[in-house]
């Protein structure tokens, strides 16, 4: 298969398993299109978010590890999907703005690693963080301008099982995000996932 393609077909079939976990269940019909599209089984109602992310598998694609991203900002949120895609180990499984839909993503998509900001609307990362170590799934990488390293706020996140803490750069926003601390965010994931350098 065309790795262009396939790489588009992935980010769309993933943000639908995304917006399915959250509720939408006309992502259903979005999901039915794309697996009629490139020959993959079809898409049955009963089929849960969790299993339709997995489907893609079926094609024959590189293994890579799935990841969620938790920030209550757009544009962060677009920084680390730009960052995410920049390695090749990684997959973007879906994102989620608030604690309460962080949780539900995490039981629905069963992310690997879960990139997770700390101050959020409804549910703190930390509110996360305590729900989650009781049966969530994979790792969880805090990335917060709320938890500097050797803070409290982070010292917190790793006492509740956070696997590590990359800090934002200073303020909520900043543009240059990828560059400052792209390199630091991915060198941090793969030795959460213990997965090679990239050369």
């Amino acid at each position: 298969m065309d790795e262009e393609l396939f790489a588009a077909f992935l980010e769309e079939w993933n943000a639908a398993c995304a917006r399915l976990a959250g509720g939408e269940e006309a992502a259903r019909a979005t999901l039915r299109g794309l697996a009629e599209a490139v020959g993959l089984p079809p898409v049955e109602d009963d089929m849960s978010a969790e299993a339709l992310a997995a489907l893609p598998r079926t094609l024959g694609a590189p293994a890579t590890h799935g990841v969620l991203v938790v920030d209550d900002s757009p544009t962060m949120r677009r920084l680390i999907r730009e960052i995410i895609a920049a390695e090749p180990a990684l997959s973007l499984l879906g994102e989620a703005e608030d604690g309460e839909a962080a949780l539900a993503a995490m039981a629905a998509l069963r992310p690997a690693l879960t990139f997770l900001d700390i101050e959020m609307p409804r549910l703190d990362g930390l509110g996360v963080l305590r729900r989650w170590a009781l049966t969530g799934p994979g790792e969880v990488l805090v990335v917060s301008s709320a938890a500097q390293p050797g803070s409290e706020v982070a010292l917190t996140a790793l006492r509740l099982g956070a696997a590590g803490v990359v800090a934002k750069p200073s303020g909520a926003i900043s543009l240059d995000m990828a560059e400052r601390r792209g390199h630091a965010l991915l060198a941090a994931a793969r030795q959460v996932l213990g997965v090679a350098d990239a050369d």
